[in-house]
């Protein structure tokens, strides 16, 4: 059972729909939602789904120049904080050490590794690990340097130490210049023992937006295991999850469209019944 923490408003209840649909492919998983009241309302008789009404309003967004959308946009964030601290308490006894924090725009098409799943679990390793975390890998330093070296958008955590000084330095983002609780990440992470994830897992578009990455499209390709089934890899390593808006309705372009085009161009070639499955019910969503 992987403790599965997450963020969903009325916007982003499809997405988050798709993403647990996709997870529990392959994993059992037990939510902990900080959502808003219609969130709640849609996920109240669902079993294996905690809703922690904490956000009023998802009248928000970043990639807009309004300050009031991106105040509100920060508030929201900083419920990541809240709902993982919370899962932490309710299972500090529990073998299972880390909590997975998802954004909700995710898609798995794979499991995640064993080796990941023991780092998570296994009392003698986590308990040495405070955080895995995903790497942006764009290449481009530069708008690392702006926007942090990490996705704030995938991490695992045993340690509410870590959140704890994440939250308070995020919370003085405005006063120190940083990219909302993203840019904090680079620098909190510093004073901890992490583990990077690999490139496999928090696919997002910002891998193959720059003019050095954009070939990478082309290694996102269908291979068959050894049943003659198809999976989706991303070069050598089979793709895990990508992160990209597939289903929300967004105020700006979807920078990432391509990377849904592909994706789903993919799930339509191949003879994978799971991927069928899961192409099937991302349409049925987005009819």
């Amino acid at each position: 059972m992987i403790n599965v923490c997450t963020i969903v408003t009325k916007k982003t209840i499809n997405e988050f729909k798709l993403l647990k649909f996709s997870l529990e492919q392959f994993h059992k998983c037990w939510w902990y939602v900080a959502c808003d009241e219609a969130t709640e309302k849609a996920f109240i008789d669902v079993n294996n789904v905690n809703c922690y009404v904490t956000i009023e309003s998802d009248d928000c967004d970043h990639n807009i120049q309004d300050a009031g959308k991106q105040d509100r946009w920060m508030k929201v964030m900083m419920n990541k904080f809240s709902i993982c601290d919370l899962a932490l308490k309710d299972n500090s006894d529990a073998p299972w050490q880390h909590v997975l924090f998802l954004d909700c725009d995710m898609l798995f098409t794979g499991p995640i590794e064993e080796k990941v799943l023991n780092l998570m679990h296994w009392i003698d390793a986590s308990e040495d690990i405070d955080a895995m975390l995903c790497q942006h890998m764009t290449n481009n330093w530069v708008n690392e340097a702006k926007h942090g070296h990490f996705n704030a958008g995938m991490f695992t955590t045993n340690s509410r130490q870590f959140l704890e000084e994440w939250r308070d330095l995020s919370a003085r983002y405005k006063e120190l210049n940083m990219y909302f609780e993203q840019g904090p990440l680079t620098y909190i992470q510093r004073n901890y023992m992490t583990v990077n994830l690999p490139i496999n897992y928090d696919i997002g578009w910002w891998r193959f937006n720059e003019v050095l990455t954009r070939s990478r499209l082309k290694q996102l390709v269908l291979k068959q295991n050894k049943y003659g089934v198809d999976e989706i890899y991303f070069g050598r390593h089979r793709a895990v999850n990508f992160h990209v808006h597939m289903l929300r309705e967004l105020e700006t372009a979807n920078f990432g469209q391509f990377l849904v085009d592909h994706i789903e161009g993919l799930m339509e070639k191949s003879n994978s019944p799971r991927l069928k499955e899961l192409l099937e019910y991302y349409r049925s969503l987005n009819a």
